[in-house]
């Protein structure tokens, strides 16, 4: 979208110009004459030939004005259209966000939309990375890290799918927003930032709200037609109402059935239940996911007691060790 305060001064500057070009030659036609504008070396014929749009200007001024917002608007359409808006996000300053629409998804999580300052900015945050959610709860300024479910192709918002606890700090907060509150976010940051082509296949393993980060990216490729990534999911919760993001999982598994593959596994299964029972163990991973390779990459992301149960599984299946700070190159990616 254009910056209509640009277009305002463009389109004034234009008519500014012509009115005191047309004033001048009025009052001043021998100092401002034809050869003000005009070279005196042109011949007779062609220097008349030339002058005639010049004369016609000069004695229509309306049809002068005309044409100089049409040319001023053409010029700024332009330059607005291929000059794409800084992304709102600061690595360092905290900026504020409102509340402006909330999805409810089960009792307790639900997928909070803030509205960017304008419709066309971008939040600016790279696939695979995250930000800072900060509030001010009992005079300290407590903050917590969140992937977005939105991209940037997103315009004019981000997504937060967050699930709320009673003892927690910025989940509470956020669940008792209001429309047109806001929290304090600052970022991008994160170590693995994805683009397409960097494995042939991304094995996942997540737990609750460790979702996230792979819907993400799951999202990312499998939207890009150019992108032949594959990936296979293993994902975690307590109950089955638990599941977030579930619609979405099977609807682009569903959509992808060569390229994307998702398990769900339950503490607490129902009857007829088809999916994994119990944790994750390591025949869950190798049957589902797939085998250490150099162009594969095993993400995770979830509480602490599955990660760290997640990297012994790993390790006695001959994946490379997971870093206690996980690094872009690693086989083995904890978020």
């Amino acid at each position: 979208m254009p910056n209509y305060l640009q277009w305002i001064f463009l389109l004034s500057s234009f008519a500014t110009f012509f009115l005191l070009h047309s004033a001048f030659a009025f009052f001043f036609p021998d100092l401002f004459g034809r050869h003000f504008l005009f070279s005196s070396k042109v011949s007779n014929e062609k220097q008349e030939a030339s002058m005639a749009l010049p004369d016609f200007l000069m004695s229509n001024p309306l049809a002068g004005l005309a044409i100089t917002v049409v040319l001023g608007w053409v010029v700024v359409s332009w330059f607005s259209g291929n000059r794409p808006r800084k992304p709102v996000l600061d690595p360092k300053d905290y900026k504020e966000f409102p509340l402006v629409e909330k999805i409810v998804i089960s009792p307790n999580t639900a997928l909070y939309r803030f509205g960017l300052p304008h419709p066309e900015d971008q939040l600016g945050v790279p696939i695979g990375q995250h930000i800072t959610v900060a509030a001010d709860i009992n005079g300290k300024l407590v903050a917590r890290s969140y992937t977005p479910t939105s991209s940037d192709d997103d315009k004019g918002h981000f997504d937060l799918v967050i699930k709320s606890y009673e003892q927690g700090n910025i989940s509470k907060f956020v669940g008792n927003l209001k429309l047109g509150e806001k929290i304090k976010v600052r970022g991008p940051k994160g170590q693995f930032k994805y683009t397409p082509g960097i494995v042939r296949e991304f094995a996942m393993i997540a737990g609750g709200t460790g979702i996230t980060p792979m819907y993400q990216i799951i999202t990312h490729v499998l939207y890009n037609s150019q992108d032949t990534t594959k990936i296979s999911l293993i994902y975690a919760n307590q109950t089955d109402e638990d599941i977030l993001l579930r619609s979405e999982l099977d609807e682009l598994a569903a959509r992808h059935k060569d390229r994307f593959k998702v398990y769900y596994v339950l503490n607490t299964a129902p009857a007829n239940w088809k999916g994994g029972v119990g944790f994750v163990s390591k025949d869950m991973i190798k049957e589902r996911c797939a085998a250490p390779a150099d162009d594969m990459k095993m993400l995770i992301c979830g509480p602490p007691p599955m990660v760290q149960a997640m990297k012994k599984h790993l390790t006695d299946l001959d994946y490379a060790p997971a870093q206690t700070i996980s690094k872009a190159h690693d086989q083995v990616f904890v978020f």
